[in-house]
């Protein structure tokens, strides 16, 4: 049945809960929260538990690794933020060095204030035109651990971003091969790219489900490859930084979300990728505006791009990316992700709507016309 099903079961059952949470699976408004309520529970009797799966939770994280193509998958309802930790604190023993990406999530930073570990930093490029950072390259990491094997700092792990909030993508099988040829694990934050293809050769990637797949906010998962990582040392990290109060919501919604892209995915992915393509194709039309990413593969490290990530900037410099982001928003009622100095990122994802696409394509084609130089 899994849990949806089960915690459906239970909202129409008889079972009286003398146990958390407080609300008693009641609500008293009779509107969309009340729901939420009915189906959200602790960990009783037929509903597994996170920190020991054996039934149920088992299930959903056989089912990620299985979809992801790792040798395991554990589940995180505390983001890619817990994965992170856990991954890093199970690789590098306290006050030893990492090799970071210097542009990485403030959660490698907070890893190496909790381990007291020391940082050892990989360099960005940014990207000439534009302010957007580029990805860690092969040369600049290969580059790197010669000079931390130089200087007696080897590593324990090194952690790259890949792909980049802005949708860069490093060539991490590369990057692998040459961390491993040092006898050290690479893990990769892919927080940005659930919806992608993950790496056999990387040892952890964390993925954030909710970022570009139908999943609830905070709903990851930390896959790991055999080879160079225990998985059963990180789980027990991941259970170390994990709340022992997990949302049997947040983790029911990994279910549907595997359900919708094991049943629909392809299709879903085609659709999504048939308007990206009517919508970079407005780079044809625009006179200031564009939308770039694309034209940057084979240069500044980056391996691919994933054009689901739409930068759009104003070559001629007339409106900032916060004004871009702005006029977005508040004349045409479409939330932007976030912008930088120059650029706005709209992120978009296999359950976006042909007509939010329209209304992104009419309001940039608008927008274009209106800037005057």
């Amino acid at each position: 049945m899994g849990l949806i099903g089960e915690l459906s079961r239970l909202s129409e059952s008889g079972l009286y809960p003398f146990h958390m949470p407080g609300h008693k699976r009641q609500g008293l408004y009779g509107d969309w929260l009340d729901a939420a309520y009915a189906h959200d529970i602790t960990e009783i009797d037929g509903f597994d538990d996170l920190q020991d799966p054996g039934s149920l939770i088992a299930d959903i994280e056989t089912g990620l690794a299985a979809f992801y193509g790792t040798g395991r998958a554990f589940l995180s309802v505390n983001g890619s933020t817990c994965g992170n930790l856990a991954s890093i604190s199970a690789l590098v023993p306290p006050g030893g060095a990492l090799l970071m990406d210097k542009g990485c999530h403030r959660s490698v930073m907070n890893a190496c204030r909790i381990r007291e570990l020391r940082p050892l930093h990989l360099e960005r490029e940014t990207i000439d035109g534009s302010d957007l950072t580029a990805c860690i390259s092969l040369e600049e990491t290969d580059r790197r651990l010669t000079e931390a094997e130089r200087n007696g700092h080897r590593p324990g792990a090194v952690i790259i971003t890949s792909p980049t909030y802005e949708g860069f993508i490093a060539d991490v099988d590369s990057i692998a091969d040459v961390v491993h040829s040092y006898g050290i694990p690479l893990i990769v934050d892919g927080a940005h790219g659930a919806h992608l293809p993950v790496s056999r050769k990387a040892d952890v990637i964390t993925v954030s489900l909710h970022k570009n797949l139908p999943a609830m906010t905070q709903v990851s998962a930390v896959l790991v490859n055999p080879g160079f990582a225990d998985p059963d040392e990180i789980k027990r990290h991941i259970n170390m930084y994990q709340t022992t109060s997990p949302s049997y919501i947040l983790m029911s919604s990994a279910e549907r979300c595997l359900s919708i892209m094991k049943s629909r995915g392809t299709r879903l992915k085609d659709r999504l990728m048939e308007r990206l393509w009517r919508t970079y194709s407005l780079n044809g039309d625009l006179r200031n505006l564009c939308i770039t990413g694309p034209e940057h593969v084979g240069s500044w490290g980056i391996h691919d791009f994933d054009r689901s990530k739409i930068n759009i900037m104003d070559r001629s410099h007339a409106l900032s990316g916060r004004e871009i982001y702005d006029i977005y928003r508040l004349r045409y009622s479409l939330q932007p992700e976030k912008h930088t100095e120059l650029t706005c990122l709209m992120m978009t994802g296999v359950m976006d709507s042909e007509e939010g696409f329209e209304r992104l394509i009419q309001a940039t084609r608008e927008i274009d016309a209106d800037i005057r130089i």
